[in-house]
C-alpha cells in the first residue's frame, strides 16, 4: 500500500465531491500551489488510487428500470466453478454488481433490467444448471432507501487511523 499524507487524502476528498474540478481550485481547496498538485494527483492515478473519472448518470431519469437482487446457490463450491460463473457473469450487461459471499449462498447479484421480462429472459440464459447454478431466489426492489457507490475518503479518519 501507498503511504499518504493528509493533503494526498484531501485531494481525494475534493475529487470525490467533483471529479472535475479544475487544477487550480483544487490546489486552493487543499492549500497547496498548482504544480504540487498535478504532480500529486498524477501519482494518485499512477498508484491505481484514482482509478478513473466518470459522470454518474440518473438512468431513471432517462428510461424505466428495474432493480433486481439475486442470490445464487452454486451445484458445486469450489473454485473451478466459481471462476467459470464470474467469466460468464462479466458478460452478462444486466450485472452491475457480483459479489462472492458467505453463508447459504455462494453469490449475491445485482442486475438493472428495463423490465422484469427482460430479467426472466437473462436468468432463463444464465442462471441454469449449464453455469453451475444449483438455484437462485429473486428479490425485486421495490424501493431504493440508500444508494452510495462510493465509499467515502476522510481524511480525518484516516489520520486518525494511520497515527494510532
Amino acid at each position: 500500500m501507498i503511504k499518504l499524507d493528509r493533503i494526498d487524502y484531501r485531494i481525494l476528498e475534493a475529487l470525490q465531491d467533483d471529479g472535475r474540478l479544475p487544477v487550480k481550485r483544487l490546489a486552493d481547496i487543499v492549500g497547496i500551489s498548482v504544480s504540487p498538485c498535478w504532480q500529486r494527483v498524477k501519482k494518485l492515478e499512477k498508484a491505481g488510487i484514482i482509478r478513473r473519472y466518470t459522470a454518474e448518470i440518473a438512468i431513471e431519469k432517462l428510461q424505466a428500470i428495474q432493480i433486481v437482487l439475486a442470490h445464487v446457490v452454486m451445484a458445486r463450491q469450489n473454485r473451478e466453478t466459481y471462476a467459470k460463473f464470474e467469466r460468464q457473469v462479466r458478460d452478462i450487461p444486466e450485472v452491475v454488481e457480483c459479489y462472492e459471499v458467505t453463508g447459504s449462498i455462494d453469490y449475491h447479484l445485482k442486475f438493472i433490467v428495463k423490465n422484469m421480462e427482460r430479467y426472466n429472459e437473462v436468468v432463463e440464459t444464465f442462471l441454469g444448471a449449464a453455469f453451475g447454478v444449483e438455484k437462485y431466489f429473486t428479490y425485486v426492489v421495490t424501493r431504493t432507501a440508500k444508494d452510495e457507490q462510493n465509499v467515502r475518503v476522510s481524511s480525518e479518519l484516516i489520520s486518525r487511523t494511520a497515527s494510532g
